[in-house]
């Protein structure tokens, strides 16, 4: 029997099965995992239900048969008649003229009426909530993850079991994909159905002088009150005034309790971060489940478990290197002999952001100049070597590339359009094109957003690397 078939014919089955115990609340028959969307909507409607209420199943079902009734009355009433009103099979015939065997064949029309009706709200809940969700997230710069498919399958696989363990992070080197993964995990998991609500929040600075360093500060990127008025924000239908956190807190806690929650924090950096949000996230994580990234290891604190990201083996970082080249139409690269790549591999490591910064500067440098020149900063620190392949980025650029590169940290997420960033720099619309093509290629800007309206972003580590040297750059 097809698959589409037997899935119909088992949510047949099992909505019957609890229909006929209606009565028997003792042998509820549960449909959350039949019919989890459903379920959870029923839930919430009864969290706000005054009264008298009903088992969650006899509220689904009552509901379902309110809507059959809607569209088909005779399979309502009768599926009503039969199992609500408790009357055997023959007083239901009686009742509406027809013979025993009569009854028995439009029971079954009605229980498949009651079944693509079911099917159909289920799908239908189920696309407004994916949507919903991923409408939160932060368009993916990545269009396929390398060498992380086993950490990724782990975490959505323990993420969707919702574990006692309540804290986890992704932690690892500036530009090694902790963010990329973060995204992944979510999308896996919205696509499951696996939380009720998940909520993407990013500390990030976001306001920012264009002309100015960045320098060492005590102070956390976002307070506790700024992390919890933000969450408040996401899980509102409508946006509102931010207000005080302890009126926010204790609704927080309680839809928390009534709603599985994961709530994502990205970019969560340094040491001053963690002593002020921590806290928090431990009072949520009492009834929510939290996914941190940063370069910061959390291996002291044995409440979070932590998984760090490696950079990638020659294998995975071969990968890819051909398919970015492939994607930006570098044949040559693309099919260039392992030789050519373990070159690469060797002396740039298998740093993803790396790579990719490599691989955009041979769309206008070659390959073998880009490689003697990043000789020179082999067997130096990670930041070291950002540094340096950031500076030969950075003389490829005209003037009015680099005012347009220096202005893209006062982009807020989820990216800047043309006409905002047109604003911002004062060049016009048109030069912007050339400047922002030559950005791609060199991958100091990611593109996003849809056909018919792009946004333009930059990577934290691109952020920061650009307001901490750019003054000496600019000497």
């Amino acid at each position: 029997m097809p698959a589409q078939q037997f899935d119909e014919l088992l949510l047949l089955n099992r909505l019957q099965e609890a229909l006929k115990q209606w009565h028997n609340p003792d042998q509820d028959v549960p449909l959350d995992r039949t019919l989890p969307y459903l379920t959870r909507k029923t839930k919430a409607t009864l969290y706000e239900k005054a009264g008298n209420k009903l088992p969650i199943t006899n509220q689904l079902l009552f509901d379902l048969l309110e809507a059959l009734n809607e569209i088909n009355t005779e399979a309502a009433t009768l599926l009503k008649a039969r199992y609500i009103d408790d009357k055997t099979g023959f007083a239901v015939a009686n009742s509406l003229g027809i013979s025993e065997s009569g009854f028995y064949r439009r029971r079954r029309e009605a229980l498949r009426a009651l079944a693509e009706l079911a099917h159909k709200l289920e799908t239908d809940i189920q696309t407004t909530h994916i949507t919903r969700l991923k409408n939160r997230l932060e368009p993916s710069s990545y269009s396929q993850l390398f060498g992380s498919a086993e950490q990724r399958q782990k975490l959505v696989d323990l993420l969707h079991s919702q574990p006692d363990i309540r804290l986890f992070c992704l932690t690892g080197i500036g530009g090694i994909g902790k963010t990329s993964l973060a995204d992944a995990i979510a999308r896996d998991l919205i696509d499951m159905g696996s939380f009720e609500e998940i909520v993407w929040i990013t500390a990030r600075q976001q306001q920012l002088a264009p002309w100015g360093e960045i320098q060492p500060t005590e102070k956390p990127i976002m307070t506790t009150e700024q992390f919890v008025q933000a969450l408040d924000l996401q899980l509102r239908d409508q946006p509102v005034p931010p207000q005080p956190i302890d009126r926010i807190l204790p609704a927080l806690k309680l839809q928390m309790t009534r709603q599985s929650h994961l709530i994502i924090l990205d970019n969560l950096e340094t040491a001053a971060d963690y002593r002020e949000l921590l806290p928090i996230l431990r009072e949520l994580g009492q009834s929510a489940w939290c996914l941190l990234t940063s370069r910061v290891n959390l291996h002291e604190h044995g409440d979070v478990h932590t998984t760090n990201l490696a950079e990638l083996d020659l294998t995975s970082a071969e990968a890819l290197v051909r398919d970015e080249a492939r994607r930006r139409g570098i044949d040559e690269l693309a099919d260039a002999p392992a030789e050519t790549i373990e070159d690469i591999h060797r002396i740039a490591g298998g740093n993803p952001l790396a790579l990719k910064l490599i691989i955009g500067q041979v769309q206008v440098r070659s390959l073998p100049r880009v490689l003697i020149d990043l000789s020179e900063a082999r067997g130096q620190q990670v930041e070291a070597l950002y540094e340096f392949i950031y500076r030969q980025a950075w003389d490829l650029l005209d003037d009015t590339t680099r005012r347009v590169f220096i202005a893209m940290p006062l982009a807020a997420q989820p990216g800047t359009t043309l006409a905002h960033l047109a604003a911002v720099t004062g060049i016009e619309e048109e030069a912007l094109y050339p400047a922002l093509d030559l950005l791609i290629r060199l991958s100091l800007v990611d593109v996003g957003g849809t056909i018919a309206e792009r946004r333009y972003s930059i990577h934290r580590l691109t952020e920061t690397f650009l307001h901490k040297q750019v003054l000496k750059w600019m000497c």
